[in-house]
């Protein structure tokens, strides 16, 4: 695809020299500043100049109704323009030179580079036009595209959506390549046209021929079976013959006479079917619509007709109720939302208290699991010192009770007193005793201690029981938390389900609401396409009663000359001779009638032949433009839904008729939330601006798809074409625009925020423009 890098220009407008190279992939604001004339602002900076520039390099002419000479600057006489475009893919650089004269004829020269090498004989032309062709078609684009597509000016541009409907069918085929379709269709026809009259020819033939068949059976059979007939004079006979000639000439006369009223029968089909063209690409009610065209339907069309107005009123009846209906469940969940609010809201407040409770349980428990451990490490220590105290007071009760056993065998000297024992002559009998009460002491002061350390081992244990009835209390409310919690979480989604399920029931409503009216804005068109359908009809009715009259006609007069031959031989010849002539006379017309009728079964059969072509043709035709269109539509949308548009736009296409007819009416339709809202017309500016640059964009992008490979243009200029748009509009579709790595050049008033990073500022000073980059 190609790029244009560079505009390079002297001379032009108010810019004595202009050099501007294009950053690519953003969409850059172009405003001015006038400082000549403060009234102006940005007026008369020559923000235009720069465009002009693109217009004329390409296309050779300006955006304005102007000459090229009034471009050039007042004190010069020539001015020059230099565009360079780059094509990545291709690797080429594509120079386009012109100079302007005030006097005498422009001039023009193209550079093709790749590489450091200059191919030299591609670009040499004989004249001017044959530049601008070569330069168009390496672009890959045509001239109206670039104006319509391109480079967007309020003094060129033609919006797609407000065209007529042969300017949308001549887009649309051109990406359908409908055009080519056609000229095989046109060929088909014009070969059509010499069988079909062929046809015509052997039809009015066989109809003629059939006629004397006829007329010479009932003459044969009179002849042969009218003996009293035979017995009558000539003159008789001749006379009754002269006034069976009489008869069908009168028939002939009024047959004509038929015609000539079918002939004004197809004026009045005419005038109905210009009428219906005109009341369709007109801006009406759904109800004038529809009454012109029962209005317009009754001249030609006097049987059924799809009584519309019945259908749209059970359509809106459908509406009406789908309508109180939705009205209801929007209550219905308003209620149910509120309900699910404060039920949430109470949910929410129970979770942050759970939480909250679930912190103050685990600090607690923590509290008290170090209370256990601190406990369980004391307990250890009180038994340790029990076991300790009680092994010392066990050595303390073996130690008495030896004392005690050993003080048991004291031996008292009856003479001196003295006590001793026997076994053990070296015992202290006194100081043993000393020791025993010492050690007897010693012995209750460790039980006295065992007692204390049981007493606190219990009062531990004690505690330690307390403490894990507190930690079982603790686990208790955490299981009633938890419980409260699951059940009030199992109310909110119960609650939440019930609304969901009449969010549900309501988008249903929303949905068949959408789809009715839907249907009401595709009424328009099958009442048209019905119109058009009796109109079809009636002109196919005329032909026929036309084709049978004419049948008619010729049939009569080959009875008039079977009928004056056979006066002839009844006047020359004798009845045997008369009937036989007659005989004679029929079997060459059964001859004559039986090779008619295979030529015109065989002609027949090559009409079929062609008028099958052309069906397909007008089908597969029919088919490349609903895809085309189909697919405009689609990336339309795509990008009113990038430029942050809610609105979205629906094409309707082509419509084959019952009679196989295709009616080739392209109708546009605009969609908010699902329901129609008008036509293009109705919006405002500022929304009908979003919908204008979705539209833009999505026909360049089939532009330059459905161009030759590695041709197109990456390029979007708009000359204050979005002028309706607000800043913060502007501000969304640019970053949007930026999203998809477009380069646009905008041209505007500056009414977008300050703080944008693409601005390139046209300042006009001392009647001399010049270009400031921003950044």
């Amino acid at each position: 695809m190609w790029k244009l890098n560079e505009i390079y220009a002297q001379n032009i407008c108010a810019f004595r020299e202009l050099q501007y190279v294009i950053k690519q992939g953003v969409t850059t604001l172009i405003f001015g500043d006038n400082r000549d004339n403060e009234s102006q602002r940005s007026n008369g900076s020559g923000k235009s100049a720069l465009i002009e520039c693109i217009s004329i390099g390409i296309t050779g002419s300006p955006l304005r109704k102007i000459k090229n000479e009034e471009i050039i600057n007042d004190s010069s006489e020539e001015s020059l323009i230099e565009l360079t475009f780059t094509n990545d893919s291709i690797r080429e650089k594509f120079v386009i030179e012109r100079r302007l004269f005030r006097k005498g004829s422009s001039q023009i020269k193209c550079f093709i580079f790749r590489g450091d090498e200059f191919a030299a004989q591609e670009t040499v032309q004989s004249s001017i036009d044959e530049y601008n062709k070569f330069i168009l078609d390496k672009l890959g684009i045509s001239r109206d595209e670039i104006y319509n597509n391109f480079i967007l000016s309020k003094y060129k541009y033609q919006n797609f959506l407000a065209s007529s409907d042969k300017e949308k069918k001549e887009f649309i085929n051109r990406f359908s390549n409908g055009n080519m379709v056609d000229e095989a269709i046109a060929r088909i026809v014009e070969d059509k046209a010499p069988v079909e009259k062929q046809y015509n020819k052997l039809e009015l033939e066989l109809a003629g021929t059939d006629g004397r068949i006829d007329l010479l059976k009932e003459q044969i059979e009179k002849e042969e079976n009218g003996m009293e007939e035979n017995a009558r004079t000539k003159t008789e006979k001749i006379t009754k013959l002269e006034a069976t000639i009489s008869s069908k000439r009168s028939l002939i006369r009024d047959t004509a006479e038929e015609i000539s009223l079918l002939e004004t029968k197809v004026q009045e089909i005419d005038h109905v079917d210009t009428e219906l063209q005109k009341l369709e690409n007109s801006e009406n009610t759904l109800e004038n619509y529809l009454s012109g065209i029962q209005s317009l339907l009754s001249i030609i069309n006097k049987g059924y007709t799809t009584d519309w107005a019945t259908v749209i009123n059970g359509k809106k009846d459908k509406i009406k109720a789908a309508e109180e209906e939705l009205a209801k469940w929007d209550t219905m969940f308003k209620e149910t939302e509120e309900k699910v609010n404060t039920m949430k809201a109470g949910y929410d407040a129970l979770c942050s208290e759970h939480k909250s409770f679930l912190q103050e349980s685990r600090d607690k428990a923590e509290t008290y699991d170090k209370q256990l451990s601190d406990l369980d490490e004391k307990f250890k220590q009180v038994q340790d010192e029990i076991t300790r105290l009680k092994s010392t007071r066990r050595s303390l009760s073996v130690a008495i009770e030896t004392l005690n056993n050993k003080l048991a065998g004291v031996i008292s000297c009856p003479a001196c007193g003295f006590e001793f024992v026997v076994s053990d002559k070296g015992f202290n009998v006194e100081e043993s005793r000393e020791e025993a009460a010492g050690k007897e002491q010693e012995y209750k002061t460790y039980t006295s201690k065992i007692n204390t350390s049981e007493e606190e081992i219990e009062s531990i244990e004690h505690k330690q029981s307390e403490i894990k009835a507190e930690k079982r209390k603790i686990i208790t409310q955490e299981n009633e938390w938890a419980d409260r919690v699951k059940k009030a979480e199992f109310e909110l989604k119960g609650l939440t389900y019930e609304m969901d399920t009449v969010m549900r029931n309501h988008d249903k409503i929303a949905g068949d609401i959408s789809q009715l009216n839907s249907d009401l804005d595709g009424i328009l068109r099958k009442a048209f396409d019905e119109a058009f359908e009796l109109v079809d009809e009636a002109y196919k009715s005329n032909e026929r009663q036309k084709g049978s009259l004419n049948e008619d006609i010729k049939s009569a007069e080959g009875a008039i000359e079977t009928i004056e031959t056979t006066i002839r031989q009844i006047q020359e010849h004798s009845p045997t001779a008369v009937l036989e002539s007659l005989k004679s006379s029929l079997e060459e017309y059964r001859k004559q009638s039986a090779k008619t009728l295979k030529r015109k079964n065989h002609v027949e059969e090559e009409l079929q032949t062609l008028s099958r072509q052309e069906q397909n043709f007008i089908e597969f035709k029919t088919y490349l433009a609903n895809t085309k269109i189909e697919a405009l539509g689609s990336i339309t949308n795509e990008f009113l839904e990038n430029i942050g548009s809610d609105i979205r736009i629906k094409f309707s296409g082509y419509t084959v008729l019952k009679s196989g007819k295709v009616r080739e009416k392209i109708s546009v339709s605009l969609v908010r939330a699902g329901l129609d809202c008008g036509s293009f017309g109705k919006f405002s500016a500022g929304e009908a601006a979003r919908v204008n640059l979705a539209t833009i964009l999505a026909m360049q992008k089939m532009i330059n798809t459905s161009a030759d490979t590695d041709k197109g243009l990456d390029l979007l200029v708009l000359d204050e074409i979005l002028e309706a748009v607000d800043e913060a509009g502007l501000a969304s579709m640019f970053a949007a625009l930026n999203k998809l790595e477009l380069t646009a050049l905008i041209v505007s008033h500056g009414n977008i925020a300050e703080s944008y990073p693409h601005v390139l500022k046209i300042i006009k000073e001392n009647g001399e423009s010049r270009i400031e980059l921003e950044f």
